[in-house]
């Protein structure tokens, strides 16, 4: 398979789930959809070092969760009034956890990565991820008032909101890559 097309594939099969996963983190659409369309520029602009990788989606991840929260951190009025009071409730209820907390539940229920996995994408050992996930799944099951176990049906309200956004076509994001990396390679030729 040519790059191009393993990138677009990768692009169409992943941009959802990690809009959903970035939206979980921020609890800010706007800022959620451009940063993870500007992290796929990224993943674009490095194809070569991250088509090779086990999982590229792990590469992508943290750098359109960085992205979103300094837009959302940046951003007054962020909030969207309209949205559905069980996803308000959802958002609000993983607000209240510390980020790392946040991160780790967020790659539980949303992410499909191994514990080993999980940890390593958080910089955390095994046994503190484990640890921090145990309090996160507590904390968040008395926010939303739930057994712990009924935690991810939560986030299905969440996938279906973030189902109809329009994302741009693959051609522009590999074009606005291809003249990222063309510009990182004039200036370091400057």
């Amino acid at each position: 398979m040519q790059p191009v097309d393993e990138f677009d594939e990768f692009y169409k099969s992943t941009r959802t789930s990690l809009l959903q996963q970035t939206f979980a983190l921020t609890g800010d659409l706007p800022a959620s959809r451009s940063a993870v369309r500007d992290a796929f520029v990224a993943a674009w602009h490095h194809w070569r070092k991250v088509s090779r990788l086990q999982d590229p989606a792990a590469w992508v991840r943290p750098l359109a969760w960085r992205h979103a929260q300094r837009r959302h951190s940046a951003r007054i009025f962020h909030r969207d009034r309209k949205l559905d009071p069980d996803i308000r409730a959802t958002l609000d209820a993983l607000a209240k956890l510390p980020i790392s907390q946040r991160k780790v539940l967020l790659l539980t229920h949303l992410a499909d990565v191994s514990m080993a996995d999980m940890a390593r994408e958080v910089g955390l050992t095994q046994h503190d991820a484990e640890t921090r996930l145990q309090l996160a799944t507590a904390e968040f099951a008395m926010q939303r008032e739930v057994p712990t176990t009924a935690i991810r049906p939560l986030f299905e309200p969440l996938r279906d909101h973030v189902a109809d956004v329009r994302w741009p076509r693959v051609t522009i994001v590999r074009r606005a890559g291809t003249t990222r990396r063309r510009t990182h390679t004039a200036v370091g030729a400057v």
